[in-house]
Parts: C-alpha cells; sequence; structure tokens
C-alpha cells in the first residue's frame, strides 16, 4: 500500500487537493472524510436554487460518490474529525476512530458568523454556507405561503438571497446595520442596485442595529432592532464567514492576524506532513504582499490544487512547480438585474495599506453612445499618486461589467500602471462598448490628473 492522504473537508478546496494527489502520484492512498453529507458542490448556486432558477440540488454537485471512486479516491461523508494528533500522524472522528496518515490536508472552510444575539437553539434562524443548509430553505420557501423572512446582512450574499426570497414570494425585510447597501462600495454606485431590489419586493431597513430576537414557544417571532421590532417567521443571517480553524488551532498549528491557518506557498503549514488549503487558510493579497482572508470559490480550487500537487511530489521525492501567486479579492454577483464587481482595494483599504490614494470614478455607457440597448456603467477606480500604480476597482452596471473587471483584475496581478492600462489594445464592437472602452477612458483620465 502508497502512502496515505488524508483529506479533510470534502468541498473545493478538499476535492480539488485529493483529485491533483491522486492525479500526481496514483500510487498514493488518498481519504477524504468529510463531516456532512454532500461533497464538491457549487455553493455559489445556492441563492438561485432557492430561487427556483435551478431546479434540483443535484445540478449544483460537480462529483457524486461514484465518481469521486472513480478517481481512485475513498469519501467518507458524515464522519467528522474531532481531532488532531500531529506527533502521531493520526486525526480522531466522532465516535473515536482514528486515522493514520503520512499526509494531511485542512480543508475545513469557513463557518457563518453567528452574533451571541442569535443564540443556538432557535429552529428559524438560519445560516446558508452548505449545500444541505440550501436544500432546507428552499423547502421552507416551497411552502412558505406569505409568511415573513429578515435577512440580516446586506453584503453580496444577503441581497443574493433577499432577491431569492422574494421572487418566490415571501414578505423579506432586509436589515443591516449600514447605511446603505454593500458597504465597501460607495453609496452613489448602489442607488441604481437599492431601488431594483426593492422593486422586487425586498424592504431594506438599513441603519439599524440588531439587539436581540423576540422568541416565543422556542422560535423567533420579531427581530428587536434600535428601531423598533421586525416581525419574522423566519430569520437568514448573512453576517459573513470565519475561517474554521478551531481543528487546527486545538491542536497547536499557527494562525494569522484572520483566524486563518499559516501557509506558505505551497500550502504547507509549518508542522511536517500538513498542508491546509481553502477558507481556513490565509493568502497573500497581490496589491499589499500582506496575508488576508479570502473565501472565494477560485481561490480555494486553486489552493487545493496548490496543495494535492505539492504532497504529491513530496511523495515522489521531488519539487513541484505549483505555487499560489496571490488573491486581488475579485468579486462579482448579479442582484436584481444589476452586476456588482470589485477587485483590489477600496479607497478606505488603500489608505489603511499605507498608499497615497486617487480615486476617480464616472458612469459610461455599456455600449456606443449611437447603439441601441446601452445601459449606465459605473466605474470607480484607485490609484496610487506615487507610482500611478493601479490597486483597485468596481463596477455596477446591468451589462458590460464581467469583462471588464476581469481587465482589471488581470492588471492588478501585473502591477500595471494607470499608463499601462491605457495603452492596452481592447477589441471594439458598438454592441459592446465605445471606440474608447470605460476601462482604456478611465485609466486614461488617470493618467492626466495624476
Amino acid at each position: 500500500m502508497g502512502k496515505r492522504v488524508i483529506v479533510v473537508g470534502g468541498d473545493a478546496a478538499g476535492m480539488s487537493a485529493a483529485s491533483q494527489a491522486r492525479r500526481a502520484n496514483p500510487g498514493l492512498e488518498v481519504v477524504v472524510l468529510e463531516r456532512g453529507h454532500h461533497v464538491s458542490y457549487g455553493a455559489c448556486g445556492i441563492p438561485a436554487l432557492i430561487a427556483g432558477d435551478i431546479a434540483a440540488p443535484e445540478a449544483l454537485v460537480a462529483l457524486t460518490p461514484p465518481a469521486v471512486a472513480a478517481r481512485g479516491i475513498e469519501l467518507r461523508t458524515d464522519c467528522e474529525v474531532v481531532e488532531l494528533r500531529p506527533a502521531a500522524r493520526q486525526v480522531v472522528v466522532r465516535g473515536g476512530g482514528t486515522w493514520r496518515y503520512d499526509y494531511l490536508v485542512l480543508a475545513t472552510g469557513a463557518a457563518a458568523v453567528r452574533p451571541a444575539w442569535a443564540g443556538e437553539n432557535p429552529a428559524n434562524v438560519v445560516t446558508v454556507r452548505s449545500l444541505q443548509d440550501g436544500i432546507d430553505l428552499r423547502r421552507w420557501v416551497d411552502s412558505a405561503g406569505g409568511r415573513r423572512a429578515v435577512v440580516i446582512g446586506a453584503g453580496p450574499l444577503g441581497l443574493e438571497l433577499a432577491e431569492a426570497l422574494a421572487r418566490r414570494g415571501v414578505d423579506v425585510s432586509l436589515v443591516a446595520r449600514a447605511k446603505q447597501l454593500l458597504s465597501g462600495f460607495e453609496a452613489p454606485d448602489v442607488e441604481a442596485v437599492t431601488a431594483a431590489l426593492t422593486a422586487v419586493g425586498v424592504r431594506p431597513l438599513l441603519g439599524r442595529t440588531v439587539a436581540s430576537l423576540r422568541c416565543a414557544a422556542g422560535r423567533v417571532a420579531a427581530v428587536v432592532t434600535d428601531q423598533g421590532e421586525v416581525g419574522a417567521d423566519l430569520v437568514v443571517l448573512a453576517l459573513g464567514v470565519r475561517p474554521a480553524s478551531e481543528l487546527a488551532a486545538r491542536a497547536g498549528l499557527p494562525l494569522g492576524a484572520a483566524g486563518g491557518l499559516v501557509v506558505n506557498d505551497r500550502m504547507r503549514t509549518a508542522t511536517p506532513g500538513v498542508f491546509a488549503a481553502g477558507d481556513c487558510v490565509e493568502v497573500p493579497h497581490v496589491v499589499t504582499g500582506e496575508r488576508v482572508f479570502a473565501p472565494l470559490a477560485l481561490t480555494a480550487n486553486r489552493t487545493g490544487r496548490v496543495a494535492g500537487d505539492n504532497l504529491a511530489a513530496d511523495s515522489l521525492g521531488r519539487a513541484s512547480s505549483q505555487r499560489f501567486r496571490g488573491t486581488a479579492g475579485s468579486l462579482i454577483a448579479q442582484v436584481a438585474g444589476f452586476t456588482i464587481a470589485g477587485v483590489g482595494l477600496n479607497a478606505a483599504q488603500a489608505t489603511a495599506a499605507g498608499f497615497t490614494v486617487a480615486v476617480l470614478s464616472r458612469e459610461y455607457h455599456s455600449r456606443a453612445a449611437y447603439y441601441p440597448g446601452g445601459r449606465p456603467l459605473r466605474l470607480r477606480i484607485v490609484v496610487d499618486r506615487h507610482t500611478r500604480r493601479l490597486l483597485g476597482a468596481q463596477m455596477v452596471g446591468e451589462e458590460g461589467v464581467a469583462g471588464r473587471i476581469d481587465v482589471f483584475a488581470a492588471a492588478l496581478h501585473g502591477r500595471l500602471t494607470v499608463d499601462d492600462v491605457y495603452h492596452l489594445d481592447l477589441p471594439y464592437s458598438p454592441p459592446y462598448g465605445p471606440v474608447y472602452d470605460p476601462v482604456i477612458d478611465i485609466c486614461g483620465r488617470a493618467s492626466l490628473e495624476l
């Protein structure tokens, strides 16, 4: 029998690591231990499942258990690891069983933030992190009738869930402490999104602080805020996530400032034979170089692949060329017909990181001005005044966002200046944009103003 790899966690990072390890060294025995019932699914599609745009949960599953087995990977679901013993190279699962390993990959993901006021017991207070969470919420929606839901949190996930519920006929209130949606964006850029979300039936209750939940018979009846109560048959917490690193911390593995596991660019921890990947680790930011918590789908998949390739190479006694080169924090989401996207740093983050910041913002048309069907496109960039280096960009519009934010993401990875971006040869055709594309135009304006 070859060397054994234990992977803790069977979603994006874990299955990427397991698959790449087997691919790079077919002689490895690879075992995935997953505490839930589902593995390798598209969590980002859960709001669409709730909305009914995706008919069945099975559509979100990338690898079924038979497909995992066909790759030569042993999969154990409903199997929770409760203790790590790095000195003995063992993991302990609930019920007392132990597994020996030669290599360990921790891919425990992220956990939803749950404030103290949310309590632990109310049956109708939920978070949406797993496919099972999405299935349960979809079932509630299917039988909800005219019932009321309160979504707490005005980030991208909160907006997606609020819209999904409203489109299914649920009476939805969106409660947030921030005075605007998407607090990382500037207020003028999201005004149209707020109006569109309201038009589909979501009631934004912004600038409100949640104090407690009023319960009756073990269920929440209302969300209590500093501006009064909001009645609820269901409360959905969408307040962000944190690294699920408690298991590693109890075993003495070092954590970073954000609570994620410390790894190098090959996803090795400081403990021999132990790798980590996905939403439970911290990775370098391509703009600042600082380690950040970046719970993003591509980052999870890519770091998992890097971990799997490096441990496989190690098992073969050779070096791997695979390493993780950093995140730009790229974000894109669709809300009420609008696409919102951001990459890199916003002005506040750039200032906090020590840059001397210039911000340029402008509204464009998504197509050539004379071409029918164009829609407004709001664009904002953040630039370092001294070096002229692009630090970040944000875009909001009904069309033409995705491809353009990709250009900015590539520019950040290439450490390009606004002058460099201005001279890019981007394709032109009237249905897709003006001759001087908004990406080029705003960087050209920055070149003149700095």
